[in-house]
């Protein structure tokens, strides 16, 4: 895919899935440190919150199969990059957002 040319979702833009603590979780949350870093580099993304109730899985309310079907997994937080690319887990989506910069 070249430059200037839209991924899946139609988007040049990333798309950063997160659970419903978005925001305004505390800070160590994952989901909360990734948008942080990506808004710290200047990086354009679009979000959606994936998942909502408890990371566990007995306890969390709904199912996580749409994330599954979009990230090819149920963990929480995923980028989706332009060329469909999917990073899991935020030490890896932090790394990659280090590697913008």
């Amino acid at each position: 895919m070249g430059a200037g040319e839209a991924g899946p979702s139609g988007s040049e833009q990333p798309t950063l899935f997160v659970c419903h603590g978005d925001d305004g979780g505390p800070g160590f949350h994952p989901c909360r440190r990734v948008q942080e870093a990506l808004r710290a580099s200047s990086i354009a993304y679009e979000k959606v919150i994936a998942a909502h109730g408890s990371p566990l899985p007995f306890l969390r309310r709904g199912s996580r199969e749409e994330l599954k079907r979009e990230t090819g997994d149920k963990k929480l937080p995923a980028l989706r990059l332009a060329d469909g690319t999917v990073l899991t887990h935020s030490k890896a989506i932090l790394a990659w957002i280090e590697q913008q910069v």
